[in-house]
């Protein structure tokens, strides 16, 4: 099969310089918004395009700078034994382990498998030059537009209509030639044939139908001195506007090209899967356009077993990477010179937390009182006319207790930014934190031996302690409980962490700040399936107690990892 080994790009819009090699099967580029994801698939277009000329302006140039030349280079396995024997003072050597070989006489190229080096060159004169290249001694040798299709590489685009139609260089056209099993030439138009043999079984009908006022015509016309051997009523062939471009798929009577954008570009690959089979390079920018979720995901599953040729596709979409296996998923940051490849074992991560591989910086959360923490503190921000998380790229991760280490450094080993959010009262995660800080990742916990729930039941005021409690008196209500049995419930955790009976209940219980309560309250909150154990309570929990960052005064430990946290994401 065709498969693209190696690529480079030079200066082209906003990359400088890259390479990369490619594998069987699908790749999937992650990243956010101009990374350069989609500069690399159109580089690999224009690098095989199937047209003569191509349209560049110079704004395609890097940082518009027309005086360092554009140049995209591919190096192509599997190609057609045709292209290796008119190419053969070019022809390359590759071994399993990627290294090249220009020297096809050397006892190390017996074990090698020819390649061809693309090369597409654009200068200030936008002229694009193909050349077939290798460091041999040859001198580059010009690559024409019908040896570049026979590569077989193709995008699916936002551009589609034309595919659905018999034109001449369009995938459709191409499988058409492909499965007759024969070269059509360049010259014929099949449907202008089958025309022209229609129209003779159509003039013979018309004939018939119209001698007689053909005759008489005639007869009139000789009375004036025109001669008219062969009369006759024909169809004119100048009403006959008909080649191939004018047919195309249709569905139900109504050409296809009308359908929706995901129909579309769905048919697109489906034309081109069967061209490619079994060589060839199938492009497709942002897999998820115009397909609900359950389409997506089943498409990309569904591509993900075609191992057996060559997809690289680009995506924005969390239902995307989710279906893909890891070890197919590489990341583009501005300014990369090589994409990230996603290994190692954080296949459960991108599952649980797929949208944090598309933010630039991750915290780490312990679990889903660190995600409220960090959701109420966002919200906080944007109140205070501060940047996002959103805007600067920031996303959140559940750690899950057990997997927290392998998400910190899972996430820290791919080039994410990475801070780690968590409490300290677990001892297994205080002996994992000064090897991660080693790693460079910011770690924001609580005071020694404190959950977050503690740590803010310890520092706030007394009547944000009362406000907390009413908190959880609203959320057992929600849950079916009276205002009475809310009550009941708090006192009865409260009073078994500091062992007294439920008889000492009474209502004056929280008129006066007591040290006591304070540290009863933290203990019940903290506890498995506690007071504020999901995302949403909290959040509601940190709203409480926001206040305390606005208060130049307070000089807490809580209000300490606010600004730590906070310092972290702008930065």
């Amino acid at each position: 099969m065709s498969k693209l080994e190696y690529l480079k790009i030079s200066h082209f819009r906003g990359v400088e310089s890259f390479e990369q090699r490619f594998c069987n099967g699908i790749t999937c580029i992650i990243g956010r918004g101009d990374s350069g994801k989609s500069t690399i698939l159109e580089a690999i277009s224009l690098l095989f395009a199937q047209s003569w000329t191509i349209r560049l302006n110079d704004s395609d140039f890097y940082e518009c700078n027309i005086d360092n030349p554009i140049i995209i280079e591919g190096t192509v396995s599997g190609l057609p034994h045709e292209l290796i024997t008119k190419y053969d003072n070019h022809v390359r050597g590759i071994l399993p382990d990627g290294k090249l070989i220009d020297d096809m006489e050397s006892d190390e190229a017996k074990e090698s498998e020819h390649v061809l080096s693309i090369r597409l060159t654009i200068k200030r004169d936008l002229e694009p030059l193909w050349e077939v290249v290798s460091n041999n001694g040859e001198d580059p040798t010009s690559i024409k537009a019908v040896d570049r299709g026979k590569i077989n590489v193709y995008a699916v685009t936002d551009y589609t209509d034309r595919h659905f139609s018999m034109n001449k260089g369009t995938p459709l056209y191409s499988l058409y030639k492909q499965l007759k099993g024969y070269v059509v030439e360049d010259t014929s138009n099949t449907v202008l044939d089958i025309v022209r043999n229609a129209k003779k079984a159509f003039d013979k009908t018309v004939g018939d139908s119209f001698n007689e006022v053909v005759s008489v015509v005639k007869v009139k016309a000789e009375e004036l001195g025109i001669a008219l051997n062969k009369m006759n009523a024909n169809l004119d062939h100048s009403d006959i506007a008909i080649n191939e471009n004018k047919v195309s798929i249709h569905e139900n009577g109504i050409p296809f090209r009308l359908k929706g954008k995901g129909s579309k570009r769905l048919l697109s690959l489906a034309i081109q899967l069967a061209l490619t089979e079994p060589s060839g390079v199938i492009l497709i920018d942002e897999v998820e356009q115009g397909l609900e979720p359950d389409r997506v995901r089943h498409l990309v599953n569904v591509l993900s077993k075609y191992t057996d040729r060559q997809i690289i596709i680009t995506t924005h979409s969390s239902n995307v990477i989710v279906e893909i296996p890891c070890d197919s998923i590489y990341i583009m940051r501005k300014g990369a010179r090589v994409l990230m490849h996603v290994e190692g074992d954080v296949q459960g991560c991108v599952r649980k937390n797929p949208e944090a591989f598309f933010a630039r910086k991750v915290i780490v959360c312990e679990g889903p009182t660190e995600i409220g923490l960090c959701r109420a503190l966002n919200q906080f921000r944007i109140k205070e006319n501060m940047m996002s998380l959103a805007c600067l790229g920031v996303g959140m991760v559940n750690g899950h207790g057990s997997e927290l280490e392998k998400y910190v450094l899972g996430f820290n080993a791919l080039g994410f930014k990475t801070a780690l959010l968590c409490d300290s009262d677990d001892k297994n995660i205080n002996y994992l934190k000064p090897t991660i800080k080693t790693k460079g990742v910011l770690v924001v916990d609580c005071e020694d031996d404190l959950a977050i729930e503690q740590q803010i039941f310890k520092e706030v005021n007394w009547d944000m302690v009362r406000d907390i409690v009413a908190l959880y008196y609203k959320i057992s209500q929600d849950e079916g409980l009276t205002e009475d049995q809310a009550k009941q419930r708090v006192f009865s955790q409260v009073h078994a962490q500091l062992g007294k009976p439920k008889e000492h209940y009474y209502e004056q219980w929280l008129d006066e700040d007591n040290i006591e309560l304070r540290s009863a309250f933290g203990a019940a909150a903290k506890k498995d399936k506690g007071w504020f154990k999901t995302e949403g309570k909290a959040s509601a929990l940190i709203t409480i107690i926001l206040p305390l960052i606005k208060d130049p005064k307070n000089k807490s430990h809580i209000k300490q990892e606010f600004e730590m946290l906070s310092n972290w994401i702008d930065a």
